[in-house]
């Protein structure tokens, strides 16, 4: 349950002047250090081919040139993966930029060796939470060949060189604020994926239109987004049931948290831009909430919705 300390410091981020008061400046400054994102090079690994072998299975193209990825947290490990195994540039898109060149060079290394390994996708047994699942954990060697697999030494300079100066042309390119159409031109993206990220963008229809429009025609993306209430609520779904007052005081001045928006939203938004998905896999849990418990703005969840805690969605662009 969102402890009463917590809230009254977020609440108080309304009034003016009171992120001077040397206790709460501490307090958000605790809160927002970083995001508790993609720190781990096995974890980029594990979940970029996680998403490779979902969109082959799909019957989409896996030797996605250009990639981007919204929200990358921490660490761009999961876009460096991609550039390790074929892609040729990528754009990592933030609220804010968190990122340090150490860090993830450090992860770029780590991830050299588990390519050159063929390393195993890591699984359940390691990362239990992570979506979306696979029917195989074994190395995907039909979709990486040795020819797709760049670790030489030229390689690794040249990802390390962008890395320095990552909002600079180069393979890898980050746009942080990323929420405007403009940050990349048009039709010139062949994969973009987002992994528990799309649950903190309030801008919704804006970031499934801008999606769109920086996709080619055929192009694809994947996304896994988490219903959860993040730790807000008693119950995993309770952040149903607050009212916007209580989620205001909650919430607080963040630039980003949750935007407790249902599956069905984003599949309205998806036909609405025109997308034909091709894979819709859910994680469901049991709910103790029922109607007469939501806010009113929730009160037309539909039954799956309401017990819909994790999607995985695949869909593409028509062309």
């Amino acid at each position: 349950m969102y402890s009463t300390r917590s809230i009254v410091f977020n609440a108080a981020t309304f009034v003016p002047g009171v992120t001077a008061i040397p206790a709460v400046r501490d307090y958000l400054a605790r809160r927002d250090k970083g995001t508790g994102g993609t720190i781990s090079a096995r974890y980029c690994y594990s979940v970029w081919l996680r998403h490779l072998v979902k969109a082959a299975e799909s019957g989409l193209d896996t030797r996605p040139q250009v990639i981007a990825e919204l929200g990358p947290g921490d660490s761009l490990g999961t876009g460096i993966a991609a550039l390790l195994s074929g892609a040729s540039k990528y754009y990592a898109l933030d609220f804010v930029s968190h990122v340090t060149a150490e860090r993830n060079i450090q992860v770029l290394h780590e991830l050299a060796e588990l390519f050159g390994q063929r390393a195993d996708i890591p699984d359940e047994a390691e990362f239990p939470d992570v979506f979306p699942k696979l029917k195989s954990y074994r190395f995907p060697e039909q979709l990486i060949t040795n020819r797709a697999v760049n670790i030489s030494e030229a390689r690794i300079r040249e990802i390390e060189a962008a890395l320095h100066g990552a909002s600079q042309a180069g393979v890898v390119q980050l746009r942080a604020p990323w929420l405007n159409a403009t940050v990349i031109e048009d039709g010139t993206i062949d994969m973009l994926f987002s992994q528990a990220v799309l649950e903190h963008v309030d801008e919704l229809s804006e970031a499934y239109n801008a999606m769109k429009r920086w996709l080619k025609p055929g192009g694809f993306m994947s996304h896994v987004v988490d219903f959860k209430c993040h730790g807000c609520a008693a119950e995993w779904n309770g952040h149903w049931s607050y009212s916007d007052l209580k989620w205001a005081l909650i919430r607080g001045k963040r630039s980003w948290y949750l935007n407790r928006e249902p599956l069905s939203t984003h599949m309205r938004l998806l036909d609405k831009e025109g997308f034909r998905t091709l894979c819709k896999e859910t994680a469901t849990r049991p709910s103790t909430l029922e109607v007469p418990h939501l806010a009113t703005r929730f009160a037309n969840l539909t039954p799956a919705d309401l017990v819909t805690s994790g999607v995985f969605l695949l869909a593409v662009k028509q062309r």
